[in-house]
């Protein structure tokens, strides 16, 4: 049976509040405005606030801003930093819901929505003998429920390759959607549309940081041959340059940079890596912070090559936050598997030591494990190209060649990923600050289980394990392999 009795009220239909607005019109919309068999189209009334609530309406916008959400709700039951979605029975029609989504920052008034949408309707959907059907779960009066949510990580990045993003608009969309606010895009060419990149990826409240070469190439290192002082003072140059001709202007909200640490050696041409790249970023950042103080910078620190002379990466000026990667088993290794307790207790103490290795300065970790490229038959961009404008035949394409892959790293997350949130539980027992938890790997196609797991605990750590892997395989959207 059809249900058309449902209309959203909404406070501001601007910003983000407009795109929580247009997201719970898409995806609650599928259950109220067609019927099966009948040629019969309804839509989903959007109506501001002011109008009457008449029987079903869902009620969305910023706590402090939204007097028609007060009457329904204190202020204690909304989580400072988080959001509040609620379902209660109409008190003027018993038969009646008001559902509320609110909090007080747009980014987390979406996310709410996101909750409703893909936890609340799996979580609650009535049983009908002995099955339950998601389909249905508006042909009868809504369960009852309150559900507050805050961040336990307050930036969740993701680290891609700009060239297997097929369609950049879906994936901004898939990226809010598991709640992640900051994108890193490694590129070897400006992409032609990087402005309207970035402006979509605002709109969802996520960062984008562009990354480039500070004196890095392929192969583990083994092409950077010489590290000597006039080398590095002709890298220092170049890099400065880069920045200058082709990101400043572009509005981005930082850079992110590798350096020659992917190298399975300590020493090149006799001198220590990790005190040559030290020095390197050190005088680069020093001269472009000089003339751009608000630029943000991001230092993609390959640990196997430096991981015994912390000494020296203790150095790396403070206002330069380090993304580390390669730290260790799983979850910084690409297999999701740990092969024994000790290999994980050994990975476990040289985190613990990275992010009391300079105090307060920024610090951020990436976890692997998920699809990433085929190094083997790996290709370099050949020039500047459409970022993520790709047709639909060759996201088919590419979403049909990775099905097989996803389904094997699904599963070894399923069994795995509870080390995963131990190492979390660590991090934030041993951090003395926020810690920017990246994921790196390649996602387009849609919202895989290991994605979805793993930003759904940088977002809840304190969740069971098996609860978070319960909530996330029942989503709609994502996919299991």
């Amino acid at each position: 049976m059809l249900h058309c009795d449902w209309k959203i009220i909404y406070q501001n239909y601007d910003g983000m509040e407009k795109r929580t607005v247009d997201f719970l019109s898409k995806e609650l919309g599928k259950y109220m405005i067609r019927e099966d068999g009948f040629y019969t189209i309804h839509v989903l009334p959007c109506e501001k606030a002011g109008c009457a609530i008449g029987k079903n309406a869902i009620l969305v916008g910023l706590y402090s801003k939204s007097a028609f959400i007060k009457k329904y709700v204190q202020k204690n039951e909304l989580e400072t930093d988080g959001f509040l979605v609620k379902v209660m029975k109409n008190p003027d029609d018993e038969e009646g819901r008001i559902i509320i989504v609110t909090a007080e920052d747009e980014k987390e008034l979406f996310y709410g929505a996101v909750s409703l949408v893909d936890d609340y309707v799996p979580q609650n959907t009535p049983w009908h003998g002995a099955v339950r059907m998601p389909q249905s779960i508006f042909n009868e009066p809504l369960n009852v429920y309150s559900y507050t949510e805050k961040t336990s990580n307050k930036t969740r990045s993701v680290f891609t390759w700009g060239h297997p993003i097929n369609d950049y608009r879906a994936y901004i969309e898939n990226m809010a959607r598991v709640k992640l606010n900051q994108l890193i895009i490694w590129n070897d060419y400006m992409p032609l549309n990087v402005a309207e990149i970035i402006e979509y990826a605002h709109s969802y409240g996520i960062e984008v940081i562009f990354g480039y070469s500070w004196g890095w190439k392929p192969g583990h290192g083994k092409y950077i041959t010489d590290i000597s002082d006039a080398r590095l003072q002709e890298l220092k140059k170049e890099i400065i340059r880069t920045y200058e001709e082709e990101y400043s202007h572009i509005h981005c909200d930082g850079i992110y940079f590798q350096s020659f640490t992917e190298d399975s050696n300590e020493y090149i041409g006799g001198r220590l890596i990790a005190e040559a790249v030290t020095t390197l970023v050190n005088d680069t950042a020093d001269e472009l912070l000089k003339k751009y103080p608000n630029l943000k910078l991001q230092f993609g620190l390959h640990a196997m090559s430096v991981k015994n002379h912390l000494d020296e990466i203790q150095k790396v000026d403070k206002r330069i936050e380090i993304l580390w990667e390669d730290c260790g088993t799983f979850p910084y290794d690409y297999a999701p598997y740990v092969k024994d307790e000790k290999s994980f207790a050994d990975t476990m103490e040289f985190t613990k030591k990275i992010l009391t290795l300079r105090g307060d300065a920024p610090v951020g970790l990436v976890f692997k494990g998920m699809m990433t490229l085929d190094w083997t038959r790996f290709k370099k961009q050949g020039g500047p190209f459409v970022l993520g404008g790709n047709s639909e035949e060759i996201t088919a394409h590419d979403k049909l060649m990775r099905q097989g892959a996803w389904k094997i790293f699904s599963a070894e997350w399923m069994q795995y990923g509870k080390y995963a949130m131990k190492m979390l539980e660590f991090i934030k027992e041993n951090a003395l600050g926020d810690v920017n938890m990246c994921m790196a790997g390649a996602y387009d196609g849609g919202i895989y289980l290991p994605q979805a797991l793993c930003a759904q605990m940088f977002r809840t750590l304190y969740e069971d394990y098996g609860e978070t892997l319960k909530k996330v395989a029942q989503r709609d959207k994502v996919i299991l392999g």
